[in-house]
């Protein structure tokens, strides 16, 4: 049985390719802690719902810009 893909949980390259970011860009966001994501063991994963509530929390604060 396969999971909501709201709860799905992403690779760094999955991410990557789903914000259509560089690894580099990514990985600068994670150091600065401004995208929501965890380590699981030594990599990063990121659940594609957070990624979905962060993309809406920066478009509306740069409209309010």
């Amino acid at each position: 049985m396969r999971s909501s893909s709201k709860s799905e949980l992403m690779t760094a390259i999955e991410t990557c390719r789903y914000l259509k970011i560089t690894q580099r860009t990514l990985y600068r966001y994670l150091r600065s802690r401004q995208i929501p994501a965890f380590k699981l063991g030594k990599e990063w994963r990121f659940v594609r719902s957070d990624l979905e509530q962060w993309i809406r929390d920066r478009t509306r604060t740069s409209l309010s810009s």
